[in-house]
């Protein structure tokens, strides 16, 4: 993993081309990374943002958690009920044509837990 920026990290091992073409193809998929991008957002609030069902959110980030493009986040609330909300990790996706097929390289969003645990490895 390359470091790019304060917060981005160039991924070796991104997912396949097939599986990141299919989520970037889907409408529903591309809305949820656009709405996360700047706020870790509740299933329901991606719904309403969405004009999706929550069950198909839900199956949408399903597939973006299994690329590693959106981190599922507990929210701890003060009457002990927690709940989840999703943050897009996916910063940027580059393409390349080569003599031997696509080469994709996917830049994502370090978490801050990823990023304390870098920098103590560096140490």
């Amino acid at each position: 993993m390359a470091i790019c920026g304060d917060d981005t990290a160039v991924v070796a091992d991104p997912p396949d081309i097939d599986t990141l073409a299919d989520l970037l193809a889907d409408e529903c998929a591309r809305q949820i990374l656009v709405e996360t991008r700047g706020e870790a957002l509740p299933a329901a609030a991606l719904s309403e943002r969405t004009g999706a069902s929550e069950p198909t959110v839900y199956r949408r980030l399903e597939r973006l958690q299994a690329a590693d493009l959106v981190a599922e986040e507990v929210q701890v609330v003060t009457d002990g009920k927690n709940y989840s909300v999703y943050r897009a990790r996916l910063d940027g996706v580059e393409l390349d044509l080569t003599d031997d097929g696509f080469e994709v390289e996917i830049a994502r969003r370090e978490r801050m837990a990823d990023r304390f645990t870098r920098l103590v490895e560096e140490m």
